[in-house]
């Protein structure tokens, strides 16, 4: 270590010295919510950074003040199908867009990027109104069902990237496959796929995270408290004249620390999916 720090030119320095600048901007913020939770309500604003007595009844006392288990329930009631829907269905058009050609293919994709500069907030109201025309409005579905055909928001996003990689998997595995007699839907569930782990685990923290912080949707699809979740659930905190901040925080460390042990356990195969996405050119 202290070989490599002796090597290090002054721009190396440089860059290493905005990295430590910037890892603590990001990290402060964490560290004053990981503080604040353990506080008693009369230190949140006071002139102490550290709590003079660590509570740590206070994560109890978070997931007993609202019906945390419940809200985790409608959570992962969402969660599963909105990551199965987004995987396959991203995995099963960008390989249509990497390995088929037909008329209209680059057309195609050129409105499929097009609509990655679309923000969300213009197809807010025409969704709410659709679902409410059909009566989904106060369930789960509206939340989900837009995983299966792409997915909203960030689905163009997933497609390019799978399709970015799929591009760079040597087409004579599937000539080979062709000649064992394999057929294309074979092909993209024995081969592609599988050779594709790496983007797809990018895909699947991506969505994972979107789900799992997602305020706004459920905010505007469910009106009973009995199907909250999670994200929706940390409004219960904050009353009419106060905000019970020390247990906000407490359960918003709760509500975080799955999505920080997903990152590090997958962090390889999402490092090396956006990589080698990135580096496929065309």
């Amino acid at each position: 270590m202290q070989k490599t720090l002796k090597k290090m030119n002054p721009s190396q320095w440089l860059a290493l010295l905005i990295l430590i600048v910037g890892t603590a901007i990001v990290l402060v913020p964490l560290l004053w919510t990981v503080t604040t939770s353990l506080k008693t309500p009369a230190e949140v604003f006071g002139n102490s950074f550290f709590p003079r007595k660590w509570i740590w009844s206070n994560y109890s006392d978070a997931v007993t003040a609202i019906p945390f288990f419940l809200f985790l329930r409608n959570t992962v009631i969402i969660l599963i199908p909105v990551m199965i829907g987004t995987i396959f269905t991203g995995a099963l058009c960008a390989y249509g867009f990497a390995r088929f050609n037909f008329r209209g293919k680059q057309t195609l994709f050129l409105i499929l990027l097009a609509t990655m500069m679309l923000p969300s907030q213009v197809t807010l109201i025409p969704t709410f109104l659709l679902f409410k025309q059909v009566g989904l409005t106060n369930s789960f579905l509206p939340l989900i069902l837009p995983a299966f055909f792409g997915g909203l928001g960030g689905g163009a996003f997933n497609i390019f990237l799978i399709r970015q990689f799929m591009r760079g998997i040597p087409r004579e595995l599937d000539e080979s496959a062709f000649v064992d007699g394999a057929n294309r839907w074979h092909i993209f569930t024995r081969i592609i796929a599988p050779l594709s782990k790496a983007p797809l685990i990018a895909v699947s923290i991506f969505t994972f995270m979107g789900v799992w912080n997602d305020f706004q949707s459920p905010l505007i699809y469910l009106n009973s408290n009995d199907k909250y979740t999670l994200a929706l659930g940390l409004s219960m905190f904050k009353g009419m004249y106060n905000v019970e901040w020390n247990m906000l925080m407490a359960a918003t460390i709760l509500i975080m620390l799955p999505a920080l042990i997903l990152f590090f356990i997958a962090q390889k195969y999402f490092i090396e999916g956006i990589s080698i996405s990135s580096a496929v050119k065309g």
